[in-house]
């Protein structure tokens, strides 16, 4: 797996998807966020990847120590005021 900080690397999006043909990319932004781009038919190798990918059990962890829960009617509410809009 490559991981590309696109604060100090400017590729475009034909260079990163020649990149993630051969490996999964992450894509750090300069706002902090990160992408993940593999190739789709390739699920059990992300799962792999994500799986011993430190800052996506990082990122886990985190979310699962959150307090804060919606709940699911609140969720199903609100997705049919935006398909009645």
């Amino acid at each position: 797996m490559r991981t590309i900080d696109l604060t100090d690397e400017r590729l475009d999006l034909d260079a990163i998807i020649a990149i993630a043909s051969d490996e999964p990319v992450i894509l750090l932004t300069p706002d902090g966020r990160e992408f993940f781009v593999s190739e789709a038919d390739d699920f059990d190798k992300e799962v792999d990847t994500l799986r011993a990918s430190e800052a996506f059990q990082r990122f886990l962890d985190e979310r699962s120590q959150s307090k804060r829960r919606i709940p699911l009617e609140e969720i199903e509410t609100e997705i049919e005021e935006l398909q009645e809009a």
